[in-house]
């Protein structure tokens, strides 16, 4: 079995991490100011649960102190988002193989009094020295593979695989929604698994982002944060699944 940890990561305390907290053997408290780590244990394997709060550098921040401080053999982000599409509903789940950047955008030329239209602009990554593009971050396929083992296990809803859009936005604004989910295939949009993933990735660190539906704008299904204490349940197998298949 490894001996380094697996870092779970969420945003919101009480919505996200509070039924993991109730699920592992807490150990120890850690206040970063940044963030706030706890030290735990699950069947006896060691596991980070950090509350990274709100948005993409808070996650930033925390991903990095992370892995300096703990060198996790993986990284799950779980939390909260709202859909993108007509048919993905509150409790549904999304499995983030791919993690797009919806708030790095260009414009195109417009002079003065030619109005403004948010469909226009282009979703890029700036990159110096490289054409402007967008940058896809992939999810770790070990992980996916983990998460496709056991999600027959989840029953409050159905399981997604596909794109999450992540940003420091939330949209309220339905053809925008359609608009990022038709141009772009974003199956739902969250604050801070792109941060999350792109810095992982660049250390080379596993990463998973897995989201669980709050809400959906297009279909009027409200803002739900109950909804968070399921995915947690899924998350403590996802855990599991991972370090049986890491034996």
């Amino acid at each position: 079995m490894p001996k380094q940890p697996i870092m779970i990561m969420a945003a919101m305390e009480d919505a996200e991490l509070d039924t993991l907290k109730k699920e592992v053997n807490l150990l120890k408290e850690v206040d970063e100011k940044v963030c706030k780590f706890y030290e735990a244990e699950l069947n006896g394997y060691q596991i980070i649960l950090c509350c990274s709060k709100i948005g993409c550098i808070q996650a930033a921040a925390a991903t990095m102190l992370g892995i300096m401080k703990y060198n996790p053999i993986a990284i799950i982000n779980e939390g909260l988002a709202g859909a993108m599409g007509r048919n993905i509903h509150k409790n549904d789940l999304v499995v983030g193989t791919e993690i797009i950047n919806i708030h790095s955008v260009k414009t195109p030329n417009r002079k003065e009094n030619e109005g403004v239209d948010a469909n226009s602009w282009d979703l890029v990554t700036f990159i110096r020295g490289e054409e402007d593009k967008l940058k896809v971050e992939k999810a770790d396929k070990v992980l996916v593979e983990c998460t496709k083992n056991i999600e027959k296990e989840y029953t409050k809803g159905h399981v997604f695989y596909g794109r999450i859009g992540s940003g420091d936005i939330w949209n309220n604004e339905i053809d925008r929604i359609l608009h990022l989910n038709e141009t772009y295939k974003t199956l739902c949009e969250e604050m801070e698994g792109i941060a999350i993933c792109q810095i992982a990735n660049q250390f080379h660190v596993p990463v998973l982002d897995i989201r669980v539906i709050s809400d959906n704008a297009i279909l009027e299904e409200e803002y739900d944060t109950s909804v968070g204490k399921e995915l947690q349940y899924f998350v403590i197998k996802l855990i599991k699944e991972y370090i049986a298949n890491k034996k």
